[in-house]
């Protein structure tokens, strides 16, 4: 006859195992944890350069079964051990594997596109008795410098002091659009975020452009003429275009200025008296 204290002895017996069998497996997979330490992604990558990928990873006391990496979550390449030959390649937009330069923790990756530009992850799964799975996931930028530098427009070419000066700088197509800075005479010069503009082209690269507005006084001309200086950056891509503007009738020196300044006022002055003593 089955009573209810041996029932409750069988059910305090079945958790006693259960408990112990967790604890010693939690400090076997503690011992020997099952790890990635590193997953290198060189970014951002000019478009058409070639770069190696890293995953650097623990086993522990465990057997390595396979290594997968991920674009995006598509698969691209495969390594396991136990196959013939030990890798494998997936078809994915943007991804072209060298196998000649890759192994169980790293993938050469060649000739690199725009749209090779994503989410790159490292899978590494381990063989019985205990078949885990870590992975870690890293993000690709890919950069399309511009051809050439930005070009610089403006509503008219002759100025004159006291003219307000209206210009434009726009990047060539790149990706992602360059951040634009204008200097006047080598002192950065502050834009409103209105005379900003982006474009987004049909092949996906863009362009960005930034007006520069000011009045040309004589404090801001140097020898007649103000050096304006647009450049665009990307990452680490560095480009600038300089233009000089001169405006006419600003060749006389300040001291001139002054001097011509001080006979108007003189003349406004005095020229009611002169009228007066004339009748």
């Amino acid at each position: 006859m089955i009573t209810d204290s041996s029932i409750s002895a069988q059910i305090i017996e079945n958790l006693l195992f259960l408990l112990i069998s967790s604890l010693a497996a939690f400090s076997v997979s503690s011992a020997y944890p099952l790890k990635i330490n590193l997953l290198h992604i060189p970014t951002p990558v000019v478009a058409g350069e070639s770069i190696m990928l890293k995953c650097k990873y623990e086993l522990g006391n465990e057997t390595l079964y396979s290594v997968k990496w991920y674009k995006n979550m598509g698969e691209f390449f495969r390594f396991v051990p136990a196959s013939d030959p030990p890798f494998k390649t997936f078809r994915q937009i943007g991804i072209n594997v060298d196998v000649t330069k890759s192994d169980k923790s790293t993938v050469y990756l060649r000739e690199l596109s725009m749209d090779s530009f994503g989410n790159y992850t490292c899978q590494v799964s381990t063989d019985k008795p205990y078949f885990r799975c870590v992975q870690t996931t890293r993000h690709l930028e890919v950069v399309v410098p511009p051809s050439d530098g930005p070009v610089l427009t403006e509503e008219k070419s002759d100025y004159e002091v006291g003219d307000n000066v209206s210009i434009w700088c726009i990047s060539g197509k790149s990706k992602p659009a360059p951040d634009l800075k204008w200097y006047i005479n080598d002192q950065l010069a502050h834009s409103e975020l209105s005379d900003q503009e982006l474009v987004v082209y049909p092949d996906q690269l863009e362009s960005s452009s930034l007006a520069l507005r000011f009045p040309l006084k004589p404090d801001v001309l140097h020898n007649g003429k103000v050096t304006l200086k647009c450049v665009a950056t990307i990452q680490h891509i560095y480009a600038e275009t300089v233009k000089e503007i001169r405006a006419a009738g600003s060749h006389m020196s300040k001291p001139t200025w002054l001097l011509w300044m001080i006979i108007a006022a003189v003349y406004f002055f005095y020229q009611p008296m002169i009228s007066q003593n004339a009748r």
